[in-house]
């Protein structure tokens, strides 16, 4: 009943207009925000557990995520554009793809609310692709007339393969034609990208949801529920990171599988990890913050910038890594790190919050 509710909420919004553009929240004039330590709503390592501030500062650190991710896929809609009239190099497309693609990762963490509704998640990046199911919807959409290639409406009834990033980087990748389909794909993510910003901080949208708790709430009855759903989040993120983002192409010590890596032909693989651990401490430092307490909310960042060095210290992409015994190591070693790193938040941080992690995508239907 709650899951048809939310479902129905969801879709109500989407029949709502779209604003053109979306703003990053102001930080607070009331002196409710500590300058010096660059933490909002109090200083951290308090250790007394508010779960309404700290839903007030997490929405904050997500309004940020999400609308960064809202202003790059609308600059690579432009850049596409631009680049199929001539006007733009294939260099600086790229360029565009890959901010476009780092800043999406930190949301891979959020498989709830909107982007679970509307399924944003495997249509902004469908993989793993068991099947090559992006190079068949490609297929598909590059044998239309270029007139509807280049449309974002068109693409928008194409295979969910077809319609996101791993597709735009076959397409710029591989010696398929960019263009028009590069047009329309990305227009197809600028609109989707705005429509998940509006899902969630436009008028009615899950933050007004996640504020307004309780009773008569269709999915958070408490505060707490919350917290409960954002430090599922952060379990989530890692987990994703050791089992599938380094799990695939680690394969078993007889057998590495280099193109299972994300992003492998790109050579972005390396950077959506650092975005992601990125993501999720900007979420512990930020919006977490002082209801957890010190020392523990400084080792955990500190556990987070170890898995940075680790990542640092492989050298090359991990798809190259993984196949060479040198390398291979590294990798295993930064798993070793994560799968740690998810350990000590459920030993100390969850324990503080007073939650531990509920369902999530990472546990299949």
């Amino acid at each position: 009943m709650i899951r048809l509710t939310a479902l129905m909420f969801t879709a109500a919004l989407l029949a709502s207009p779209l604003a053109a553009e979306s703003e990053v929240p102001e930080t607070p004039s009331d002196g409710s925000y500590n300058t010096e330590l660059g933490l909002p709503y109090g200083a951290p390592g308090r250790g007394e557990i508010d779960h309404e501030a700290l839903r007030r500062r997490s929405l904050e650190v997500l309004e940020r995520q999400f609308g960064a991710f809202d202003s790059a896929a609308a600059g690579l809609a432009e850049v596409a554009a631009a680049h199929c009239t001539g006007e733009v190099s294939e260099d600086a497309l790229k360029a565009q793809f890959a901010a476009t693609w780092l800043a999406w990762a930190p949301l891979d963490s959020y498989q709830f609310g909107p982007i679970q509704n509307i399924g944003a998640a495997l249509t902004v990046n469908f993989w793993p692709d068991k099947k090559n199911f992006v190079g068949r919807g490609l297929r598909a959409l590059l044998e239309l007339p270029p007139e509807q290639q280049a449309d974002p409406s068109v693409v928008a009834g194409a295979s969910a393969a077809a319609q996101g990033l791993p597709a735009l980087e076959t397409l710029l990748y591989t010696d398929l034609p960019p263009c028009p389909a590069v047009v329309g794909i990305s227009g197809y993510m600028a609109g989707l990208s705005n429509a998940l910003y509006q899902l969630w901080f436009g008028p009615d949208g899950w933050a007004d949801l996640a504020r307004t708790t309780g009773p008569d709430n269709p999915v958070y009855l408490s505060a707490e529920e919350f917290t409960k759903t954002l430090y599922t989040a952060v379990d989530f993120g890692l987990v994703r990171i050791e089992e599938a983002r380094l799990g695939r192409p680690l394969g078993t010590y007889e057998r590495s599988f280099p193109t299972r890596a994300e992003a492998w032909r790109s050579g972005l693989t390396n950077p959506i990890i650092h975005a992601q651990l990125r993501g999720l401490e900007d979420l512990i430092a930020l919006g977490f913050a002082g209801d957890v307490r010190e020392p523990d909310r400084a080792w955990i960042l500190q556990v987070f910038e170890q898995a940075h060095d680790r990542l640092d210290a492989i050298g090359v992409d991990i798809s190259t890594a993984v196949e060479d015994p040198a390398t291979r190591f590294r990798v295993e070693s930064l798993q070793d790190k994560i799968a740690y790193l998810r350990s000590e938040l459920a030993q100390t941080i969850g324990p503080e919050l007073g939650v531990d992690t509920g369902f999530s995508a990472a546990d299949g239907d």
